[in-house]
């Protein structure tokens, strides 16, 4: 009896792949790829956009804590474009201020910078559009002990905080203030309302 071994012309079960194959594979591969990197560019601003809002919201309530701590009040500043600076009202024994104490200052990351974009309307809560930095009153504005926000005049004062990178549009964020409590809010501009 005689063995004969398969020919090998027949046999198709040969490892490997054609140089067509893997040219298709390289091709899905380039297509998915280039629809993938704007999808993953806009994702990253939104996540940056986000990470400043709650940076800037962050550095509002430290204030509030602060004052509330301290059992002085803790005065907001921004400073255009992009930095809001704590300082604690100095007092004397009879309770007259005598100045102020720097505590710190808080700088937007990601290029967002106090701004509201030409035909953003207020957000839900109504305190204010028009300008980014928008508050009921006249400023300066300040935590006091309590954790109210109030303004130069002792009046309780809501506000708005607008941010945004100036070249991107839908980096759109705001913060508000509720006067009586120093509580804030943050929203994300969604084309065209402010969602929660």
């Amino acid at each position: 009896m005689v063995h004969h071994e398969p020919s090998r012309a027949g046999r198709t079960d040969e490892q490997g792949f054609s140089l067509i194959e893997i040219m298709i594979v390289l091709v899905l591969i380039g297509l998915v790829s280039s629809m993938a990197v704007p999808v993953s560019s806009y994702l990253l601003q939104q996540s940056k956009a986000d990470s400043a809002s709650v940076f800037a919201s962050t550095a509002l309530d430290s204030a509030r804590d602060q004052a509330v701590a301290q059992r002085r009040n803790i005065v907001l500043t921004f400073m255009m474009p992009n930095r809001l600076r704590l300082d604690r009202q100095d007092i004397n024994t009879v309770g007259v201020v005598t100045g102020t104490t720097a505590l710190a200052t808080y700088t937007l990351e990601a290029g967002q910078e106090f701004m509201l974009f030409p035909g953003q309307q207020d957000t839900p809560d109504g305190f204010g559009a028009g300008d980014s930095i928008a508050f009921s009153g006249t400023g300066p504005f300040m935590f006091t002990s309590d954790g109210s926000l109030v303004d130069s005049n002792g009046d309780i004062s809501n506000g708005t905080i607008f941010l945004a990178n100036p070249e991107q549009p839908d980096t759109a964020r705001a913060i508000t203030v509720f006067g009586v409590t120093g509580l804030t809010r943050t929203w994300k501009w969604r084309g065209l309302k402010w969602m929660e």
